[in-house]
């Protein structure tokens, strides 16, 4: 995992250059390979890894190409504003205040919460635990999903860990996690003790976000295109992402 680590911020680094075009030029966009304000932990090179591949998917696909320039957190907006690149791969929300000054793609990657439950649990969606017990992590975010299903008894825990033993113990029904982070310890720590039911419960996602008034068509008729031929799916079960 060091070694993987390591090719892919080295990638990142010198800056990718993904495809060839027959225009001529190519798309400069920008990225926080650690993707802040998001923690992927151990998943991170995978996610670097994932989104690689899938530029380079998309170029030989459609004719688009991409140079990656890496960016700090704290820079990486800026420059999108200052047209130092035409575009940044980000998981900036698209909230009112930000589709006014800027275009977002759909998402290339999913990272919302997702539910995950005991293997031998017959709930499959998070209406079906009403009045139910469930888990998140003290200060996430996710709790926000919660304020729709109000009869739920919600319960707090300090680290990934704790929360998934809970479930495995029996003591709450379910629990709350950000994707990227389930999908690694339901299929590794808790394989065949917990499963993740249903899609993620947020559009929240990585996209490709440029100044407004940008044509992102191009991209996004892509990512359908590739999510219809399942082509994003295998790319996530390659770099270990999928459900």
């Amino acid at each position: 995992m060091y070694l993987i680590r390591l090719f892919i911020l080295a990638l990142f680094a010198c800056g990718c250059s993904c495809g060839s075009s027959s225009f001529g030029g190519k798309m400069k966009v920008g990225v926080d390979p650690y993707w802040y304000p998001l923690d992927f932990g151990a998943q991170n090179a995978y996610v670097n890894g994932y989104t690689e591949e899938m530029l380079l998917e998309m170029s030989r696909y459609s004719g688009m190409d991409f140079e990656l320039i890496q960016a700090n957190w704290d820079t990486l907006v800026d420059g999108l504003n200052k047209k130092k690149y035409e575009a940044i791969l980000t998981s900036m929300p698209p909230y009112e205040y930000n589709t006014a000054k800027y275009e977002f793609s759909e998402n290339f990657l999913d990272i919302g919460p997702v539910l995950i439950v005991s293997s031998g649990s017959n709930v499959n969606e998070l209406s079906a635990m009403e009045k139910g017990t469930i888990g998140v992590i003290v200060n996430d975010s996710t709790v926000l999903v919660l304020e729709k299903h109000p009869t739920l008894i919600v319960r707090t825990y300090n680290s990934i860990t704790a929360l998934l033993n809970a479930v495995v113990m029996g003591d709450i029904q379910g629990a709350l996690l950000a994707k990227i982070p389930a999908v690694n310890y339901v299929g590794d720590l808790y394989a065949g003790k917990l499963k993740i039911v249903g899609a993620p419960l947020t559009d929240a996602g990585l996209h490709l976000v440029a100044l407004k008034g940008a044509n992102l068509r191009i991209f996004n008729k892509t990512l359908r295109t590739f999510s219809r031929k399942k082509t994003l799916e295998e790319l996530q079960k390659k770099w270990d992402l999928a459900l």
